[in-house]
């Protein structure tokens, strides 16, 4: 971030100059100023100026649960970088997933995808046409004729990067620790073969025991729990409103965890969750405020776009 632009950001951010912790502004910069970054059409590196990001000092340290333990029992709070370290790169591409890792984040959230010649691969959308220089929906296109695009990124910028397929993905996430936490919103996890691809690639990437899957349609989600039954699985509750349901929905299962927006939950249902055995996973925290209120209900992880290690 060069000096101008870092002039900028902070005066546009004065609200929030409390939360600045040098040491990882510094840390953000140097792994910036290595990485190739490079825009095509704009032809300028990318800075960090992301409204809301908050370079805070979280844990004491970037320490997360060392692959196939048990994570879901560890009473740390992680943070979870949503769809990889957008902070740092694009989303759902290979280098948020190591730059992931090199901020510290405890776990990542991914969408995944079946292409047409059934290799899978990290893509939020149906189609690829905002997030690379291509068009058409993933279920149409080839592996190759996906990676022939560009990963394109927020504002429009063309990079070098590539879509990465899952198996990348999971190897670097291993490589750093890092938990998987699985989109079920995307692709067909009804479809045995679908899931059974996903859980092999993910056994073999040594990050299956260090994951869980948010599986919000309950006929999916039971369907999913007979073929895994040790598998983690959630689905997105509304704490303020059907606490206890949710609750009880949950306990069914050997493996769960409590996974809401940091809007449908308070000091009181979270303390609910933690006695019911639960571990909470709050999302959606994507501001100062949201943070400290992450923070006060002391949630399994936090998952965000904007905060940092």
């Amino acid at each position: 971030m060069n000096g101008k632009k870092q002039q900028n950001y902070l005066k546009r951010n004065k609200k929030l100059m409390c939360y600045l912790h040098c040491l990882c502004i510094v840390k953000a910069h140097q792994i910036l100023k290595n990485r190739k970054w490079r825009t095509v059409k704009k032809k300028r590196i990318l800075s960090l100026t992301v409204p809301f990001m908050l370079a805070t000092s979280l844990f004491g340290g970037a320490a997360s649960a060392a692959p196939n333990d048990n994570w879901l029992q560890s009473s740390k709070t992680e943070l979870s970088a949503h769809r990889g370290a957008q902070v740092a790169a694009p989303e759902n591409t290979l280098e948020a997933i190591t730059q992931a890792g090199l901020l510290g984040y405890g776990f990542v959230e991914i969408d995944v995808q079946k292409t047409k010649d059934g290799q899978y691969i990290l893509m939020h959308d149906k189609t690829v046409d905002r997030t690379t220089t291509g068009s058409g929906e993933v279920k149409d296109l080839t592996l190759e004729e996906i990676q022939s695009f560009d990963i394109e990124d927020k504002e429009g910028n063309v990079t070098d990067y590539k879509v990465p397929t899952l198996e990348e993905v999971l190897e670097e996430a291993h490589k750093y620790n890092i938990g998987i936490n699985f989109d079920g919103s995307k692709g067909d996890w009804g479809d045995k073969e679908f899931v059974d691809s996903i859980m092999e690639e993910a056994e073999e990437a040594k990050v299956l025991n260090h994951s869980f899957f948010v599986l919000s349609n309950d006929d999916i989600r039971n369907q999913f729990n007979e073929w895994y039954p040790e598998a983690t699985v959630t689905f997105l509750g509304n704490a303020l409103k059907n606490v206890d349901a949710d609750i009880e929905e949950l306990k069914q299962y050997d493996n769960a965890i409590y996974s809401t927006s940091i809007n449908n939950v308070d000091k009181e249902t979270a303390k609910e969750i933690k006695k019911a055995g639960l571990k909470l996973h709050v999302y959606s925290v994507n501001s100062a405020e949201a943070y400290e209120k992450a923070k006060s209900i002391h949630p399994r992880l936090i998952e965000t776009d904007v905060i940092i290690p």
